[in-house]
């Protein structure tokens, strides 16, 4: 079983958290191979080297971030037939991770999440983002968690390349600091004009101040959608938030703090397997926390690929 840790999580304490708890984490799964996203290691090396070993048991440690470096690189490096018999646990040491909620206090060490169960797990999805550029090249990002366009998107972007007040807040209080990142994004970002294609069947054509398009419901800290969590099949949830008024937008918030979003002003959702958005101008598109800017987004998913662990 090899742990990825990554110490840069959680505003740079990650490896202090871990050293906490290892020992926890050793007399529960058994013997560990600890490795570190540090001093040139990139996951895909790592993950490549610890496959041909005949790895088959993999602990993201870290954010969801982290998550999604791990995901990315055994769908990468994975042979063929080998990826289904994989199994994903995970340590959460960031700051959000919301690849463990609901959180549990069973599933919980040092007051840190984990999903370390690898007797009992379940079949996850793992859906695409396939998108163009400012200057019109094509990429492709994988997500397991939500992704998002708008706010959520922009706070992100201010999140991972924070000034000097919310760098410090993230180190020392991280709940405050993704606080600080929305509600500055929220004051500051203006709705713009985007077409939203679902499954090639439903158009919409409206000024977006926010669209999640989820997994899990949990983002942001302790905002929630008011969708069920269903790691498997074969679908998403998509939310729109059409441009509304600041208190408007004050109060869905505060709704999404209860886990409350559809029937508001403004709002509407989806059950879809695809979503495309298209704009004039570039916008911010985040998935699992990482963020790129894109003219065109298409998000698609593909069923039941990973065993996650509970």
């Amino acid at each position: 079983m090899i742990v990825i840790l990554n110490p840069a999580a959680g505003g740079g304490r990650a490896r202090e958290r871990w050293d906490k708890m290892e020992s926890r984490v050793r007399q529960l799964v058994g013997p560990l191979d600890v490795v570190t996203l540090e001093g040139g290691a990139t996951v895909d090396h790592l993950v490549g080297a610890a496959l041909r070993r005949g790895e088959r048991h993999f602990i993201a440690a870290g954010g969801d971030g982290t998550v999604n470096l791990v995901v990315s690189a055994l769908l990468r490096q994975a042979p063929r037939g080998v990826l289904e018999n994989l199994r994903l646990g995970a340590v959460g040491l960031g700051s959000s991770n919301d690849f463990h909620k609901p959180l549990s206090m069973e599933r919980q060490i040092e007051d840190v999440p984990i999903k370390l169960d690898f007797r009992v797990i379940v079949r996850h999805d793992v859906c695409m983002l396939t998108y163009r550029d400012e200057t019109g090249g094509l990429h492709s990002r994988r997500w397991v968690i939500n992704a998002s366009v708008g706010t959520t998107a922009e706070a992100n972007h201010f999140f991972n390349h924070p000034n000097g007040m919310l760098r410090l807040m993230k180190r020392h209080l991280p709940s405050c600091a993704m606080a600080y990142a929305a509600l500055r994004t929220i004051v500051s970002y203006k709705a713009r004009k985007m077409i939203i294609t679902l499954d090639e069947a439903d158009t919409v054509y409206t000024r977006v101040k926010n669209l999640g398009i989820v997994k899990n419901p949990h983002f942001t800290g302790s905002l929630s959608y008011d969708s069920p969590y269903e790691p498997g099949g074969g679908h998403f949830y998509v939310h729109l938030l059409r441009r509304v008024s600041t208190l408007r937008l004050l109060l869905t918030l505060l709704g999404l703090l209860r886990g409350k979003f559809n029937g508001r002003k403004g709002t509407r959702s989806w059950r879809a397997t695809r979503v495309r958005i298209e704009s004039e101008e570039p916008f911010a598109v985040e998935g699992d926390g990482e963020v790129v800017m894109a003219r065109r987004a298409y998000f698609s998913i593909v069923p039941n690929l990973l065993q996650v662990c509970t």
